[in-house]
């Protein structure tokens, strides 16, 4: 038998500024306040837990704050060239629009884009380091009426 533990989307949020490469308007650097939730499956523990709620809600916290407030660069893209040095990161995108940014202010993602489906798969991945013998479900808003879902194993 499976049991579920929920972490709604109201207790835990970060916001964010990224472009991506198409729609035209997406392309345009732009942020978003993103809401998290996450639903964690599994038999009940000796303690009769799914997991415990207070741990999994931090964990969920350190992740999204790593994330808050700061530019994310998708560092797997092909349509990106990053240069990194000890001040500032700079981004020329395939269409030559160049940014430049200090370093403290980006976060760069093992990701080819910063989709809010490949965030989801991100928070999920890092949530599955800790709980590996768990099934992770994690369902990221980029608005009330968008929200993107991944579902691991």
């Amino acid at each position: 038998m499976s049991y579920k533990t929920v972490i709604n989307a109201t207790q835990v949020k970060f916001s964010a500024s990224h472009f991506l490469k198409e729609p035209f308007q997406c392309s345009r650097l732009h942020g978003h306040n993103y809401y998290v939730s996450v639903e964690v499956e599994a038999s009940l523990d000796e303690n009769y837990f799914v997991v415990n709620f207070i741990e999994l809600k931090d964990k969920i916290k350190t992740i999204a704050q790593s994330l808050d407030h700061r530019v994310m660069i998708p560092e797997l893209s092909s349509d990106l060239t990053i240069t990194k040095t000890s001040e500032s990161i700079e981004v020329v995108t395939s269409t030559n629009k160049r940014y430049v940014f200090p370093k403290i202010d980006v976060i760069l993602l093992p990701l080819p884009a910063t989709t809010s489906e490949l965030l989801a798969k991100f928070i999920h991945d890092k949530l599955k380091e800790i709980y590996s013998d768990k099934r992770i479900t994690v369902k990221l808003e980029e608005t009330k009426n968008t929200v993107a879902v991944y579902k691991g194993n």
